[in-house]
């Protein structure tokens, strides 16, 4: 079992900052670590007063546990001890760095940091902080028992839950950066394959992507289908994306034709038009007929209760603004391809669909990613992937000189990532103990998907430029990522080193340490 990590950051007026030799006997290690056992498990504890070198470390390795010390020392040479605003302090200035305003946990959560503080006015205050910023634990003035019996508790394996893919939208391009994503997180597994992930939550291109994911069929399979086809995932036409949508047009003509005979009337010829206009470009009906199509191949399903995994798919009611969830009690009888055209109704780009005598569109509209969902069915561990990101220029109008249809997805986007940002601060509140990993276009990968969704012709460069850049960001947080699906079961190894023995693999499935 791989030994328990605890990092400690505050003054090192002894060799023991921690009082470890009270309880074990501990040994020092080649790096200066102090060694010892507790129930079987070996943990080792790296001490620093440097808030720099402690995010250094934390960077460079898989952290259990960090222990904040901000009690007052006693004082040296009879003066008095000064008092520093916590975020000036080092323990505050490491967590500024940690856990920025507004960004999703990676890495070590809240739940995983213990701070002690002094029963005076400066403690209070960096309680109360540390409160703001939902810290997993802060004991004030403990004792060495006390002290280890939350180092003990904060440090028991515990039954971990499940792990949760959830998938945003973001149009065609979303859903081929998405697979990009995955693909590249796919690579680093050993006994497990995404698409073998304990529950998937999509919304928009990412219900499409979960739809296929829940019923085994794995990111490399769907990017074959999208470059020409596969076993069992033929590639999307594009006449099947782009269907005018010529029956509701024909549908509303007789009326326009009708209030322009009559004469103006009180609101006039202008509002006759706007009423004719159809509710969506596009019909959708080529895209709900793909999904039928392959949803009920062998093998397959187009019921939630026949998926090998659980899957949620979002929408919203065009009507009410109300979030929906397909795939939750009573929502559960839709058939998935329904549910998931519903969930892409992107108005003014796709009409809206029609379930149980209601309309439902585009469920980015009242979530992005479902991560709470995730959370309410068990999942300690969540990967997001959101595509929908705004594009950010420097240069004055250069959305503006990109046409109307560029300027209506910036400000989409806008939108509906604020309100991520909003959630995210909620989440991270809520849930301090579970791993979030977020995955976001960046560089490159921005201004590749910034703009139309409807990038169907460069669906090769997206999806490539998905897996390079996930490779590289997945390297630079190996260390937490590893040590968070080791705790969920899964063996994750970066694919450049050599290959998992079968004893290796054999070991994993059976639950044993390797």
């Amino acid at each position: 079992m791989r030994a328990r990590t605890i990092l400690y950051l505050g003054p090192l007026d002894g060799s023991d900052p921690l009082g470890v030799a009270r309880s074990a006997a501990p040994r020092r290690g080649p790096d200066g670590e102090l060694r010892y056992t507790v129930d079987g498990v070996r943990r080792e504890i790296f001490a620093t007063d440097d808030p720099t070198r402690a995010f250094a470390f934390l960077e460079a390795h898989a952290v259990d546990l960090l222990v904040l010390e901000l009690r007052a020392q006693p004082p040296s040479r009879g003066e008095s001890a000064p008092t520093l605003p916590f975020d000036e302090t080092a323990a505050g200035r490491l967590v500024g760095a940690l856990f920025p305003e507004g960004e999703v946990v990676a890495g070590l959560q809240r739940g995983r940091v213990l701070a002690l503080v002094g029963p005076d006015v400066a403690g209070t205050r960096a309680a109360y902080r540390f409160g703001q910023l939902g810290v997993g634990g802060v004991l004030c003035a403990p004792t060495w028992d006390q002290l280890h019996r939350a180092i003990d508790a904060a440090l028991a394996e515990g039954a971990a839950g499940k792990i949760a893919v959830c998938l945003a939208g973001g149009g065609i391009e979303g859903l081929l950066y998405e697979i990009g994503v995955l693909r590249a997180l796919d690579a680093f597994f050993v006994n497990r394959r995404v698409q073998d992930l304990d529950l998937f939550c999509g919304i928009s291109a990412g219900a499409v992507l979960g739809a296929f994911l829940a019923n085994g069929i794995g990111p490399d399979e769907i990017a074959r289908a999208f470059a020409g086809g596969s076993a069992r995932v033929r590639a999307l036409r594009k006449a099947e994306l782009f269907d005018p949508n010529i029956a509701e047009l024909a549908a509303r003509a007789p009326a326009l034709a009708s209030d322009l005979l009559r004469g103006p009337g009180p609101r006039g010829a202008f509002s006759a038009v706007t009423r004719a206009i159809p509710s969506g470009a596009f019909a959708g009906a080529g895209l709900r007929r793909y999904l039928r199509h392959h949803l009920n191949q062998p093998g397959l399903s187009d019921r939630f209760s026949g998926l090998r995994r659980p899957l949620f798919v979002g929408a919203t009611d065009q009507d009410t603004s109300e979030a929906v969830l397909f795939g939750a009690p009573g929502w559960d009888h839709v058939p998935i391809h329904a549910a998931v055209r519903a969930s892409t109704a992107l108005v003014p780009f796709y009409a809206p669909e029609r379930i149980d005598g209601r309309w439902y569109i585009d469920g980015s509209f009242t979530r992005t990613t479902n991560m709470r969902v995730a959370v309410e069915q068990g999942a300690t561990m969540v990967i997001l992937v959101d595509p929908l990101v705004p594009v950010h220029a420097d240069e004055p109008g250069y959305v503006r000189r990109r046409g109307g249809v560029f300027v209506g997805m910036q400000a989409i986007k806008a939108l509906i990532n604020g309100r991520f940002h909003k959630a995210v601060r909620a989440i991270r509140e809520m849930y301090p103990e579970v791993s979030f990993y977020l995955f976001r276009p960046d560089g490159d990968e921005m201004r590749v998907l910034s703009g139309s969704p409807m990038k169907y012709f460069y669906r090769r460069e997206i999806e490539e430029l998905a897996f390079r850049h996930t490779l590289t960001k997945i390297r630079a947080s190996f260390a937490d990522l590893e040590r968070d699906f080791a705790r969920h079961g899964v063996v994750f190894r970066d694919p450049d080193e050599r290959p998992a023995t079968s004893k290796e693999r054999l070991g994993a499935r059976s639950g044993l340490g390797i």
